[in-house]
């Protein structure tokens, strides 16, 4: 895990700033109505707010992946399962720690296994002692911290079983964030991708701070590795293995002409000329910015490499 260079104070000012910017986390006017639309194998994807989510009936409980933004939209989701099911809700896996995807988990039960990335536990701690924004989510990430952090974390790729029903909670690098988990279902061939896949929220990734372009294009590679035909993106609804190449191939070959326009020495200007982007989430860096950033000051901003031996406190800092 990457602790210094103030990764997780920047990344939890990120978190707590989703609810003040407009956004994907922003909250829409009135009570959502949510959809949940059956998949296959008792899974199901919720559609009908700030994000998509999802759960799967297994044989005992219920595992939800990701919580909505908040625990009224939280408990909308849970009806929706009543629906479905009389069985509890034993584990909640969550993909990221955006406010939208983790803002519902006072909701649901005190008891629940809650699966996260290590990254995404330290940045719910960060989030929930910012201080450096006016977020109301900050006061939703210092509820988490009280009664509902992540129990149960992973640091790379782990397959397990969960109510009998066997999955693949899939990490490779930091990519949409720095904790990001996929959920794949091999029986029934679903991934749930989380953030690293968007539908119709920017053309290129979304890509926050902790994370990385090179991480994605990585991450994408070991999803599309997976016997998987149906990918539930994060936002915007669902995607084909098709779509999915598609959209990879056309991040590395974009990737790649940025890179060799850093090498020529040419400025971000330079680059965003010669690759206009359409900017479709203003809370974020657009793919341009966060390549040629990564590229020009290192992911998180370069150190010397003796700078973890200096005998000082600055080195945390």
């Amino acid at each position: 895990m990457v602790r210094t260079d103030g990764i997780f104070r920047l990344a939890a000012a990120a978190l707590a700033l989703a609810a003040a910017t407009p956004g994907v986390a922003q909250p829409r006017p009135g009570p959502p109505t949510l959809v949940a639309h059956p998949l296959k194998g008792g899974i199901y994807w919720v559609q009908g707010d700030a994000a998509n989510t999802g759960f799967i009936v297994g044989s005992d409980g219920v595992v939800v992946i990701d919580t909505q933004r908040s625990a009224e939209v939280a408990r909308l989701q849970i009806a929706q399962i009543a629906k479905v099911t009389a069985k509890p809700v034993k584990t909640v896996i969550l993909t990221h720690g955006d406010p939208d995807h983790v803002g519902g988990l006072p909701a649901y039960p005190a008891d629940a296994t809650i699966i996260a990335h290590e990254n995404i536990r330290a940045q719910i701690i960060a989030a929930a002692h910012d201080t450096a924004t006016k977020s109301p989510f900050v006061a939703t990430y210092k509820q988490i911290e009280d009664s509902r952090l992540p129990n149960r974390t992973i640091g790379s790729t782990e397959t397990m079983t969960l109510d009998g029903v066997p999955m693949t909670l899939v990490h490779v690098a930091p990519a949409h964030s720095s904790g990001d988990i996929a959920v794949f279902l091999p029986r029934q061939r679903v991934v749930f991708t989380g953030d690293i896949i968007t539908v119709e929220e920017a053309t290129y990734p979304i890509i926050h701070v902790g994370g990385s372009s090179e991480g994605w294009i990585d991450s994408v590679h070991a999803l599309l590795a997976l016997k998987a035909d149906t990918f539930v993106a994060g936002h915007g609804g669902l995607k084909t293995r098709k779509e999915v190449q598609s959209l990879l191939d056309q991040v590395v070959e974009r990737r790649a002409a940025i890179k060799a326009m850093v090498y020529q020495g040419k400025s971000l200007a330079e680059i965003e000329a010669a690759l206009p982007e359409a900017k479709g989430n203003k809370m974020f860096l657009s793919f341009n910015e966060t390549t040629y950033f990564e590229l020009t000051q290192g992911y998180p901003v370069a150190r010397p490499s003796w700078y973890s031996l200096a005998p000082t406190d600055d080195r945390r800092h």
